[in-house]
């Protein structure tokens, strides 16, 4: 049994990731000045000094993690995680406490998230333990179809799973601060209750026998504050997505492992797909409000890196249970739709400037902010980078030419700078390789070993073409950032979605112009010499076609069916996981929604909205109808529903004599005073209701 501290260890751990970065750093700025040497230089080549550690760095950061968790598992795990310590060993007797399940949602699809509930619930179920465990559906949608369809997803799984009392909902008026003004509601209305909370977002499966270990966990360890999985994405059938969950599948395990060796008990929190010890939680992880002079960018977006370097600043452990099975989670399903994602990310992220050198934030926090912080600034840096390199090497293609001599020509042929492109090469690829190195054991898993290679192959090719048009769309979303333009903080797209070739166009197209002109100038200004350029022009050349393949889905099956990007739980479904679907696209054949009106005219739907809202608006005294109410009646009554916007529909939902007044006159009045919609929308919700 190793006798040696946890805090001695982790002091070791800690000089080794602080040394080993900054060494093959400083080893590779050797190079790069030693491929100087002897040259003239320019004003471009001191920006390229200037940016080459941060870029570097940044590589060597990676590579090291990677290396770790090579290293680790070689060595069948770490000894001193969290979930390999003596506890295990007793763990099926381990006691449970009240658990909460947490799901935030805003305008998702109630019917996939109300699919996921059930098959959660069932899992649970399968464990004997789901007295332990409730669940929350907690909305902050502002859509009033959402809404509607959320409460009836709601009933009716109450009823299939006789889960009353079990399973909640809960529909916020005003979305303050967003998901976490969500996490923070529950926390003051149900927090007491329960000793622990999963969080999950609206996308994220996780197995009954995963969450019971997690609470186990929790309960034999005192001293936890966060345990985090890694999520494991499936369900994709576009090739973006099946590229997103293979990559993950063969290489985030090594990485996720190389950051817990880094990180140990000042772990990662992603903000779901986690277990949370909500005392502690609750009193020190109350998000600090930033010292900005505008009032509508001092709450934190980006809540989760913050949370858990404050759980761990109140001397509560947060640990990333990489090795956990059974949590999963689902990936953007096209480029366009992870951009918009990552444009939110970006605004999150760089807030988190403020707490990279703040009192009490552990070596472990440290890092996680920063490798968050350089996600975005690596590409700004990296396309500074690009072009003072290229205005450099033009100038000293021009003095070569016209100024050197013999002598000075041959300093420049025997330079350094060969040296620490393979060094540079190595640095980004043997990650790749050690990922692939770890999971050939598990090869069958993957479709078999020449498919796995294959498959390898290809996603390093699209993600080849794939990073230079991020690093354009990042560049614009940091300098958007700190010009201060408002980032809004909108739902996401996770159903498989494809992308027009007209929107690739119009959307990519200008990348396409620049990478043309590009070439061009490269071209001419440095002759053969522009081929060191060319992976990058010819990833802004195709990005339209590779944003528009990329998001289809019969080229991610096609390619399934042959093998290729096949993940571990498509060659064994989890149950978890069976008949997941999105609903779809609504029916484009009618402009109008046969969804929030059936509040209005189903009597069933009618009950069940009122019982969720009545209370809430009590206090108005009786009689007191607001007259921008009484108009707005009146308007819905003669010019149907789609006369009013989505904010006026929201407020006449809120209030319940407006709602329950609607249904009287809707169904009272003679046809001729009601406006046509009204009459095509009775028959429809004749036909079929959102109960049955």
């Amino acid at each position: 049994m190793n006798t040696v501290p946890l805090e001695t260890r982790t002091g070791t751990r800690n000089a080794f990731f602080t040394c080993a970065p900054l060494s093959l750093t400083a080893a590779g700025f050797v190079l790069l000045l030693r491929s100087y040497s002897g040259q003239q230089i320019f004003w471009p080549d001191y920006i390229v000094m200037g940016l080459f550690p941060l870029l570097f760095g940044q590589v060597v950061i990676g590579f090291v993690l990677v290396s770790s968790g090579f290293f680790d598992w070689l060595r069948g795990g770490d000894p001193l995680h969290i979930m390999r310590r003596p506890w295990r060993d007793h763990e099926a007797s381990a006691p449970l406490a009240a658990t909460a399940i947490v799901i935030p949602v805003f305008n998702e699809d109630a019917h996939r998230v109300g699919q996921g509930i059930a098959n959660m619930w069932r899992s649970l179920k399968e464990t004997g333990q789901i007295e332990h465990f409730d669940f929350y559906l907690c909305s902050d949608s502002n859509n009033a179809d959402c809404w509607i369809e959320e409460e009836c997803v709601w009933l009716k799984l109450c009823q299939e799973l006789n889960a009353f009392g079990k399973l909640f909902y809960r529909k916020r008026r005003h979305a303050i601060n967003s998901k976490s003004g969500n996490i923070a509601d529950f926390c003051r209305r149900w927090g007491k209750r329960y000793r622990y909370m999963i969080v999950l977002d609206a996308d994220s499966i996780m197995s009954g026998s995963t969450m019971v270990r997690l609470v186990r966990a929790m309960e034999a360890n005192p001293e936890v504050g966060i345990l985090q999985t890694q999520p494991a994405m499936v369900l994709g059938q576009s090739l973006f997505r099946r590229m997103l969950q293979f990559s993950g599948s063969l290489y985030g395990k090594l990485f996720a492992e190389g950051c817990s060796m880094a990180q140990m008990s000042s772990g990662s929190y992603w903000g779901h797909n986690a277990i949370i010890r909500l005392a502690p939680f609750i009193a020190h992880c109350d998000l600090p409000i930033l010292p900005v002079p505008h009032p509508d960018k001092r709450h934190v977006l980006s809540h989760d890196t913050v949370e858990a370097a404050l759980m761990k600043k109140a001397s509560y452990e947060v640990w990333v249970t990489y090795e956990e099975t059974g949590s999963y989670e689902e990936g953007p399903p096209n480029l366009t739709d992870m951009l918009t994602r990552d444009r939110r990310w970006c605004a999150g992220n760089l807030q988190h400037f403020w707490f990279l050198f703040a009192r009490g934030i552990q070596m472990g926090n440290r890092l996680q902010i920063w490798i968050g912080l350089m996600s975005y600034l690596c590409s700004p840096i990296w396309f500074v980078f690009l072009i003072a390199g290229s205005i450099g090497a033009y100038e000293r293609a021009r003095f070569t030419i016209y100024s050197a001599g013999p002598e000075d020509l041959g300093k420049v042929q025997n330079s350094d700078a060969t040296i620490l492109f393979i060094m540079t090469i190595l640095l980004l690829f043997m990650p790749r390789v050690l990922g692939i190195l770890s999971t050939l054991p598990r090869r069958r898993e993957f479709g078999g070993g020449s498919h796995l290679l294959l498959s390898a192959f290809l996603e390093t090719l699209l993600s080849m073409l794939v990073a230079p048009i991020l690093m354009l769309f990042h560049s614009f979303f940091v300098v958007s950032v700190l010009l201060g333009w408002q980032i809004k903080w909108t739902s996401q797209n996770r159903a498989d979605t494809g992308l027009s070739l007209l929107h690739c166009l119009k959307f990519y197209g200008w990348q396409t112009v620049l990478g043309a002109c590009g070439v061009t100038l490269a071209y001419s200004s440095l002759g053969l010499n522009f081929f060191w350029l060319m992976p990058i022009l010819i990833g802004w050349i195709l990005a339209p076609i590779t944003a528009w393949i990329t998001s289809l889905r019969n080229v991610g099956q096609r390619l399934h069916s042959h093998g290729l990007f096949v993940i571990p739980e498509e060659t064994q479904l989890p149950i978890e996981l069976r008949d997941l679907a999105y609903a779809g696209a609504p029916d484009q054949s009618s402009d109008i929604t046969h969804l929030w009106p059936q509040a209005l005219l189903n009597p069933y739907v009618l009950s069940l909205h009122l019982s969720m809202v009545h209370q809430r608006l009590a206090t108005r005294k009786e009689g007191q109808t607001a007259q921008s109410l009484i108009n707005l009646r009146e308007r819905l009554v003669h010019e149907g529903p789609l006369s009013l916007n989505a904010k006026e529909k929201m407020r006449l939902l809120w209030d319940a004599d407006s709602v329950f007044w609607l249904y009287h006159e809707l169904w009272s009045r003679s046809e001729s005073s009601l406006h046509p919609d009204w009459l095509e929308i009775q028959v429809e919700s004749g036909k079929k209701s959102l109960l049955n």
